[in-house]
């Protein structure tokens, strides 16, 4: 679909395109939809299509008896707070225990359910992949580039693409169950919450998608591309816009709560945790982290860097991690602020992360997996999957599985003895 661009190639695309806002208001629609109207306001219902499949080969190597169980959406949870603390992950002697191959760089973070992991690609495709040997399930045809992360619930796989639209994939084989479509890219991974998909494209608009039909239940208006993705906790979905706004909107019918004026970009997704929504913001050369109040969007506090894309943020047991565009990785106390840790391996770190079980797994531009001691930053292991890592790690029942730019998805597991 794409030329796999190359490293020098991809910083340089760091610095915000494309980012003229969208004429008009601020405005929420909402309406009982039918399949029949207009592919702006509702989606456009197409006949299944199976995909490719191909026979699935004995597993070699299985990692373990017991099933794998689950990282359902981008984040970890529709809080984004790229943080599971029921799930475990290898701490020690560790080891890739497979790779599979797609056929263009792989820029999304997989979901991992059911013994399936499901990750899309630049090559156009959304695979499912055995969760144990890396065999290839199924593929869908999504027609365009994939940098939408897919989120999993209920035997259905929801994610957008660069074609303007979001599909509802089965589980099993691999079907269509649903298309909607939207006028301009979908970038933005879904969240799924009580039977609606929310999701942003660049279109300017934050849709929400009826999970059983594919009907539009509201759309809200932004004056620019939504690329970040949105996050949904306690009946409100936070969405970041490159109009330099967040919002905080009502799940029931799109209308607003707040909103707040950023000042910079917002490409990355908010994380919600104990009151506060994190917004990572970006001017091209430096980054600025709001910790905003849900209740009203009233500023609590804010960290400055000098972060081209602006921070990645994860919150877990009262520590809020950050990772830049550069060389840092570091913990501050979310009461307080003040810095417990930092951690420094080198240039260009541009970590990802997530927080599993007392480790922070970071996914790095350098091509480095690192996991860290969320005590106090210490190095458990690094691991070196060949190519730039540009969204965090999936950890699931002690295996690391994480996409790169050398077209490849990584499990990454203690060793066998």
């Amino acid at each position: 679909m794409t030329r796999r661009p190359t490293r020098r190639e991809y910083l340089l695309s760091l610095g915000v395109t494309g980012a003229a806002g969208l004429a008009g208001c601020n405005t929420t629609e909402t309406g009982t939809p039918t399949r029949t109207e207009t592919a702006t306001d509702t989606p456009t219902a197409t006949p299944d299509e199976t995909p490719e499949e191909e026979p699935e080969p004995e597993p070699e190597d299985p990692i373990a008896e017991e099933s794998i169980s689950g990282w359902p959406m981008f984040g970890a949870n529709p809080a984004r707070t790229r943080a599971a603390p029921e799930e475990t992950g290898p701490t020690e002697d560790v080891a890739t225990r497979w790779e599979f191959r797609a056929d263009n760089i792989i820029q999304t973070s997989p979901a991992v359910v059911d013994d399936t992991v499901y990750v899309g690609s630049h090559d156009g495709y959304v695979y499912a992949i055995d969760a144990a040997d890396g065999s290839r399930q199924w593929r869908f045809d999504a027609g365009d580039v994939v940098r939408s992360s897919p989120a999993v619930v209920d035997g259905t796989v929801y994610v957008g693409s660069n074609d303007g639209s979001v599909y509802a994939i089965d589980t099993v084989d691999g079907s269509q169950q649903w298309r909607f479509d939207t006028t301009g890219a979908v970038q933005s991974s879904p969240a799924v919450v009580d039977g609606a998909v929310y999701v942003g494209s660049d279109d300017g608009y934050v849709y929400a998608i009826d999970t059983a039909d594919g009907s539009q239940q509201w759309r809200f208006q932004t004056r620019g591309p939504v690329q970040a993705s949105p996050a949904v906790a306690d009946g409100t979905v936070y969405a970041g816009s490159l109009d330099q706004r967040a919002y905080a909107l009502d799940t029931a019918d799109g209308s607003q709560q707040w909103s707040v004026d950023t000042g910079k970009y917002v490409f990355n997704a908010p994380t919600v945790a104990d009151g506060i929504v994190y917004i990572s913001t970006t001017d091209r050369t430096e980054g600025t982290l709001l910790g905003l109040s849900t209740a009203d969007g009233s500023q609590q506090w804010r960290y400055q860097s000098f972060t081209p894309r602006g921070q990645t943020v994860a919150v877990a047991d009262g520590t809020i991690y950050l990772g830049t565009t550069h060389e840092d990785i570091f913990a501050l106390d979310a009461a307080t602020r003040a810095e417990q840790w930092r951690y420094r391996p080198g240039d260009w770190l541009m970590a990802e992360l997530s927080v599993v079980d007392g480790t922070v797994y970071a996914g790095c531009g350098d091509g480095a997996v690192r996991a860290l001691d969320t005590s106090d930053g210490t190095e458990r292991w690094t691991v070196d999957t060949g190519n730039l890592i540009r969204t965090p790690p999936t950890v699931v029942d002690g295996i690391v599985y994480v996409g790169n730019y050398n077209d490849t998805v990584s499990a990454i597991a203690t060793e066998k003895r």
